[in-house]
């Protein structure tokens, strides 16, 4: 790519000079007793010479670390700049175009008539080139730095998905080793069949890379698989519901974005009831996307234990990084119910699943 836009370069600043030298024999022919020998070498020499002098110019330019010029140094540099490479061209022009078998004592006497002008002319060539030569240092310049400002916001990116699911994995594991540990005794049977689900569900969590895209159905499998372990606990007390509207079980999702939710339903449902407590799981598909939402039912007459608020907080977090957008996430809370419903945009539906 990068040869490539040298490439188109080289020969944009070649047709350049050929459409000056044009411009410039067609003026020197014109003029009165011109000889075309004379003009054709006058208009490729000047040119060709300045054109090599342009080269110079932009490696010279491009080596030089101009932003951090000051405006004084700046104008000090153009203004060396233009009298070394005007009085260059023109002492090599005047030095080849003297020596050519044609060259006549009028043409030379017309060339040093002419000198005043074709410095002014020779002045202008080299502002425009200059100004052309900043322009597209400039450009590139910008563009590198947006290069690198998208490659810094992929890497924070990237690291904070990972700090922000990093605290998600052992929140889990700390309550599902404690619902473990409570049946080591009393039901070892039961306590067997946690630890098997427990394995599948942590082996699931640590399959996906940062980057990486689950789906609903299996976001779902895998709540299944917690809410099983659950189940084991706390027996007829978990009720779990489902309300899946067919044909949404593809739409893609960031991994583990549901399962903390859920935890959170069950804890401040079951976990802080006496009673039984429903944990209902539902999807609802719209031209702007898809929405879930996680309720619980509660027990007001029971506040329960405040938690951290950290499963929560990271799930806003990571749809706001997910999709760029806000409100996302929208929370109810009833007088029996809490819901929790997580907007995912309807452009992101094509989005990669990870396999």
């Amino acid at each position: 790519m990068i040869t490539d836009r040298f490439n188109k370069r080289v020969l944009l600043y070649i047709t350049v000079w050929v459409l000056i030298t044009l411009i410039h024999l067609y003026i020197a022919a014109s003029r009165p007793g011109a000889v075309m020998a004379q003009a054709l070498s006058e208009a490729v020499v000047m040119n060709l010479v300045f054109a090599l002098i342009g080269v110079g110019l932009w490696f010279l330019i491009k080596i030089n670390d101009h932003e951090k010029t000051s405006a004084a140094g700046m104008v000090m540099r153009l203004a060396a700049g233009s009298t070394v490479s005007i009085s260059l061209w023109m002492g090599v022009s005047m030095l080849l175009l003297n020596n050519l078998p044609w060259s006549s004592p009028e043409y030379i006497r017309h060339l040093e008539d002419t000198m005043v002008i074709r410095v002014i002319t020779g002045l202008l060539l080299f502002g425009i080139m200059v100004t052309v030569f900043y322009l597209l240092i400039s450009n590139e310049n910008l563009k590198e730095h947006r290069s690198r400002e998208q490659m810094l916001q992929s890497m924070l990116h990237e690291t904070e998905i990972a700090m922000l699911r990093s605290q998600i994995k052992p929140h889990f594991l700390f309550n599902a080793l404690n619902s473990i540990s409570s049946l080591t005794i009393t039901n070892p049977a039961r306590a067997q069949e946690m630890v098997v689900n427990l394995s599948e569900f942590m082996r699931y969590s640590f399959s996906f890379s940062d980057n990486s895209m689950s789906s609903l159905d299996r976001e779902l499998y895998h709540l299944r698989l917690y809410l099983e372990i659950e189940k084991v606990r706390f027996g007829g007390r978990l009720e779990v519901i489902e309300n899946i509207e067919a044909g949404t079980g593809l739409w893609p999702m960031p991994p583990m974005i549901l399962q903390p939710l859920v935890e959170n339903a069950v804890k401040h449902g079951v976990y802080d009831t006496p009673g039984k407590s429903e944990v209902i799981l539902s999807t609802s598909r719209s031209d702007r996307g898809l929405e879930v939402a996680v309720t619980n039912t509660y027990d007001s007459a029971y506040p329960g234990k405040r938690g951290t608020g950290t499963g929560l907080s990271n799930v806003m977090k990571r749809m706001r990084i997910q999709y760029g957008m806000p409100d996302l996430v929208h929370i109810i809370k009833g007088e029996e119910t809490f819901t929790v419903t997580l907007k995912f945009p309807a452009y992101a539906a094509h989005k990669s699943i990870d396999n």
